[in-house]
């Protein structure tokens, strides 16, 4: 099995954008493993490359200080519970920040308005009580908002922090840009800023193809929240996240060895150019694998008997301001023996390649139940069920593996005639399937 891992030990002290004197000693790890680690000798074939980030270890008291702006929706369709809860979980989340952390507040419906400019978190209660007078009105300028949040945190970026904007939104773009494509290339924009936004969309009614586009687009999160009443613990989720980036601004850069190239990338959107390949992230969490995925193929030039080096993966990120940098080779083996390559298969690759491949079969079978096509979608779902059904005849399954199943089995089994808002939900938790929900697990 190709597994090529290099630590970097790092002691990092924040000065004056933390309380603690210093961090402990971190570590990140790099770890790229081909699907197939032995593959056929003298034959032209593909394989399945996967490139791991183990997020920093560190201790509980030690975080990187944020920059922060909340974006709320506060037209119309807010008013009544759903603007006093929104009102609760953003009093909540700025009770979590500190003096050190810096923090906006801007409010939209067809207008925006600047409420909290940024500022050091040093006065809860000045924040606090200006979110609290806040009421619904107007109609909704989401990308107009969005905009105006990226400003704040750009008055104060700083490589050293979470640059973020948190977007909170229960309608439709009605004014403005309102096309998913023209939230994507906000968020790709962003995401070379060095800045992300994770997307909460409250009720039945928020347009889930763009808050999706705009969160993975720039390295977000996005979450839905069918119950007004559990705002407050989605924005704790988000919190818990924001407070774990351990690194910022990273690259992964990918060159491969002549005979070598990338046909496509899995995981995320990638810059690929024959044999090379780059990805960006704007975080790394505490306590979290980050990983992309990417099919390459290899011609009988490269694929001569032997362990060969393929190519280098190098990391670049920032932590505390300053540029580090990781490097590991890529090697391989290719053999005439065939159960020397039969005994190389890589489960935690494969595991992920299925799940990017049941991933994308979903975005398909989305489209086609929105273009009435019902029963070509559900045949989409049962092929998801029986992809993940003969990667568990190989090995077992991953608890995500398990629940993806369970999820799909269910969405094959609906029938055409079920009640409209059942349908919309199951479209709403499909989108937020695809995304990278505030959580310690794996990201890509």
């Amino acid at each position: 099995m190709i597994r090529a891992i290099i630590s970097l030990a790092c002691v990092i002290a924040f000065g004056v954008l933390s309380n603690h004197a210093a961090r402990a000693a971190e570590s990140i790890k790099l770890d790229a493993q081909f699907a197939q680690a032995v593959m056929l000798a003298d034959a032209t074939q593909r394989n399945y490359l996967r490139i791991g980030l183990n997020g920093c270890e560190r201790k509980p008291t030690a975080r990187t200080p944020v920059n922060v702006s909340f974006v709320i929706d506060r037209s119309g369709s807010m008013r009544g519970e759903r603007m006093m809860q929104a009102r609760e979980a953003a009093a909540a989340a700025i009770r979590r920040l500190d003096k050190n952390d810096i923090a906006s507040v801007v409010i939209f419906d067809d207008k925006i308005d600047l409420l909290m400019q940024a500022q050091p978190v040093d006065n809860h209660a000045a924040f606090i009580d200006r979110i609290r007078q806040v009421e619904a009105r107007g109609t909704t300028a989401i990308h107009g908002g969005v905009l105006e949040g990226a400003q704040q945190v750009r008055r104060n970026f700083d490589p050293r922090r979470l640059n973020r904007v948190v977007l909170l939104s229960d309608g439709q773009a009605n004014v403005g840009p309102r096309r998913p494509e023209d939230f994507a290339k906000l968020g790709r924009d962003l995401l070379a800023q060095g800045i992300s936004v994770s997307t909460i969309g409250l009720g039945r009614q928020y347009n889930e193809d763009l808050m999706l586009q705009l969160a993975r687009a720039s390295d977000g999160n996005h979450s839905f929240v069918g119950d007004a009443t559990d705002l407050v613990q989605v924005f704790n989720k988000e919190f818990d996240d924001v407070l774990a980036s351990c690194a910022q601004t990273v690259s992964i850069d990918i060159e491969l060895a002549p005979g070598a190239r990338v046909v496509r990338a899995l995981s995320r959107d990638s810059k690929i150019d024959g044999q090379t390949a780059q990805f960006q992230l704007n975080q790394i969490y505490a306590a979290t694998e980050h990983y992309v995925l990417m099919e390459v193929e290899f011609d009988r030039q490269a694929a001569a008997g032997g362990d060969i080096d393929l190519g280098r993966v190098r990391v670049s990120y920032t932590t505390d301001g300053a540029r580090q940098t990781v490097e590991s080779p890529v090697r391989a083996r290719f053999s005439k023996t065939e159960s020397e390559i039969a005994a190389s298969r890589n489960n935690t690759v494969i595991e992920s390649v299925v799940e990017q491949s049941v991933r994308s079969r979903t975005a398909t079978a989305i489209k086609l139940r929105d273009d009435g096509r019902f029963g070509e979608a559900q045949a989409l779902f049962q092929q998801n069920v029986a992809e993940i059904e003969a990667q568990a005849g190989l090995a077992p399954l991953s608890e995500r593996l398990k629940y993806l199943k369970q999820q799909y089995h269910g969405l094959a089994a609906t029938a055409p005639s079920a009640p409209a808002s059942v349908l919309g939900d199951q479209r709403r938790f499909l989108r937020q399937l695809d995304s990278n929900p505030a959580s310690p697990g794996a990201r890509y």
